[in-house]
């Protein structure tokens, strides 16, 4: 079981694809990196995850639970 399973998000900004079928998970205990050139999406893969931005499609789950929908206040 994954500790975090982020499958197929994708976000947009005005027909700008930022995040684009992005899929990966992190096991407990694993060090996990985001690197890439300035303008690659790290940032709003980050506001993805903590919810600032809404998926426009994919999931998001931590461990077993599907949070792609709750608001940001309640993770």
């Amino acid at each position: 079981m994954s500790l975090f399973r982020m499958e197929n998000a994708s976000v947009s900004f005005g027909g700008i694809k930022a995040v684009r079928d992005v899929s990966f998970s992190v096991e407990a205990g694993e060090v996990f990196s985001i690197i890439g050139p300035n303008g690659a999406g790290k940032t709003t893969l980050f506001n993805l995850i903590s919810r600032l931005y809404d998926c426009e499609g994919g999931t998001l789950h931590l461990r077993d639970t599907d949070f792609t929908n709750t608001a940001a206040h309640r993770i």
